[in-house]
């Protein structure tokens, strides 16, 4: 598929919007991610965006006042989407919107709860593209008028739109008592499901996936609502059709069979599951989400071949590990990580939350210790594991760059901060990704997860058995012998039969060598950022929090 020229696709699949301009007499290129990996939406959003940097090309023709209200007439009104606008404003978080807007928290509420927005709906095809959930003219002119009172600049509209719609905060939209309309509708609904999930699986799910499962969930009630034409939705009331027909509307909007068993129906299942535990369903009654046959075991051997990540071959790592990656990296993990990764075959999550502690000394061998302790996450139980440091990682001055690390805090790479779900590995992640386009490694099934393939299978092929290679990078293995009726392989073990084995004469090591110190401007530049920024936050929050007061 070809792409627009104001759309660009990264090498996860994820849709950005290209921004050009002039600096300098230099063209230079600022991307928007548009957080989204399907083409429709992206085109969409894309739309909106570019409505908006028209509007703020004829700024100098224009009073501020003016343009604003042009810029949201040009989205609201019926070119576009025109419930677009309406159902974003609906569900974007208040206090975000008060926070853009400089209006009391208060008068942004007022302007959501004065008029119920309209419930009437069609569907039409614009260019080729469905675009569903469209109201009347009245949304338009609520949406105009809430954005002209808001009085939202063009790039504070932007961020709004690219970024991710966020959930309306419970106070902000009240609802009639949940007995009534149980009552009224003839047993517990869909809709109460979805917190009572989150509540039941917010300490044995991730956060990520608790999230993810959130935004699967709301999904399929939206969907509900519109197909049924009501707002509450008895459980018992949905049948194996209607999530049949949200699976191939699912398909139909380019959405991966894999993606939608994986995710969509594993989360949609979740709530069933619950619906039966606590009574609301029968007991032993088959669940509506379950034998769609959408992606079959088959499929998943066939999409393991293609998804699964590859290891990197002799030539890669050549061009990977060239002499100038230590003069050349502008931080320290864009050295280290990729070398505790080829010795380790550890996760780049692993890795990039560790702290300084974890690399400890055993009698004469020094190790890592990979643990979920503190604020760090694990994959899986087997992940927790003790391992030894590669001789080479020490030849190449690892032990020289911890005690540079240790000046600046207690982790391994100090300036790194975690996402909303508490992962490291994001960040470097990113930035690894771009080092291997720039070296025209383009081959999406190769990334910084394919160290953990080229460690696993150089020690394959050195004769190390399943087993003692599961131990070393963290994977489980199932035969009852080894998971119950044996203990794990101490340091010494491991050392010579294990580590050692991961050998690679392709790369030549001795011309990166680290030298202590070498990294202190850019740890104390980036820590100093960092803590710039968590200032930066701590005050923003103490804004929000005062302003809820």
């Amino acid at each position: 598929m070809k792409l627009p020229s104001h759309l660009a696709k990264s090498r996860h699949g994820v849709f950005y919007f290209r921004l050009t301009f002039k600096l300098g007499g230099c063209t230079k290129e600022k991307r928007i991610s548009l957080r989204t990996k399907n083409s429709q939406e992206a085109r969409f959003k894309a739309m909106c965006l570019s409505g908006i940097m028209a509007v703020q090309n004829h700024k100098k023709e224009q009073t501020m006042a003016t343009d604003y209200f042009t810029t949201a007439a040009g989205i609201a009104t019926p070119g576009p989407d025109s419930n677009f606008l309406l159902n974003f404003l609906n569900r974007v978080n208040r206090e975000q919107l008060a926070e853009l807007s400089g209006i009391p928290l208060a008068e942004v509420e007022a302007l959501f709860t004065t008029t119920a927005p309209d419930t009437r709906k069609l569907d039409i095809e614009l260019g080729g593209i469905s675009l569903r959930n469209i109201n009347t003219d009245d949304d338009a002119n609520r949406a105009i008028h809430i954005l002209k009172t808001l009085n939202l600049s063009p790039e504070a509209l932007a961020a709004l739109i690219a970024g991710p719609n966020p959930v309306q905060l419970p106070q902000a939209a009240p609802t009639p008592p949940v007995q009534q309309q149980t009552a009224v509708e003839g047993g517990t609904t869909i809709q109460e499901m979805i917190p009572r999930f989150a509540t039941r699986k917010k300490d044995k799910l991730s956060s990520k996936t608790l999230y993810e499962y959130g935004n699967y969930h709301r999904k399929f009630v939206e969907w509900l609502e519109l197909r049924k034409k009501k707002k509450h939705i008895p459980v018992h009331s949905i049948t194996r059709a209607d999530v049949a027909d949200f699976i191939d509307d699912l398909l139909a909007d380019g959405i991966a069979p894999q993606t939608v068993t994986q995710k969509y129906l594993a989360a949609i299942s979740g709530l069933f599951e619950l619906a039966q535990s606590i009574g609301v369903l029968p007991e032993g009654q088959i669940l509506v989400s379950r034998g769609h046959k959408v992606f079959t075991k088959q499929d998943a051997k066939k999409s393991a071949s293609r998804r699964s990540y590859k290891p990197f071959n002799d030539d890669e790592l050549r061009l990977i590990f060239k002499p100038d990656l230590l003069s050349k990296a502008k931080q320290p993990a864009d050295f280290w990580l990729p070398m505790l990764a080829l010795f380790t075959g550890a996760r780049v999550t692993e890795l990039s939350q560790m702290d300084i502690a974890d690399i400890q000394k055993h009698g004469e061998i020094w190790a890592l210790s990979i643990n979920d302790e503190g604020d760090k996450l694990l994959k899986t139980p087997a992940a927790t594991r003790l391992i030894p440091i590669h001789l080479t990682l020490i030849e190449c001055g690892f032990l020289d760059y911890l005690k540079d690390a240790g000046k600046y805090g207690t982790k391994l790479f100090p300036y790194l901060t975690p996402d909303q779900f508490g992962s490291y590995g994001n960040r470097t992640s990113e930035r690894w990704g771009k080092y291997l386009d720039e070296l025209n490694i383009t081959d999406r099934q190769k990334g910084f997860h394919s160290f953990r393939s080229t460690s696993n299978g150089c020690l394959k092929h050195n004769g190390v058995t399943e087993e003692n290679r599961c131990q070393f990078v963290g994977h489980e293995h199932d035969t009852v012998n080894s998971a119950i009726y044996s203990e794990p392989h101490r340091l010494p073990f491991l050392l010579e039969n294990v580590a050692s084995k991961l050998d690679y004469p392709c790369i030549d090591f001795a011309k990166l060598q680290y030298k202590q110190g070498q990294f202190d401007k850019v740890l104390a530049k980036e820590c100093a950022a960092k803590n710039k920024r968590l200032l930066h936050n701590q005050a923003k929050e103490e804004r929000m929090a005062r302003r809820k007061q």
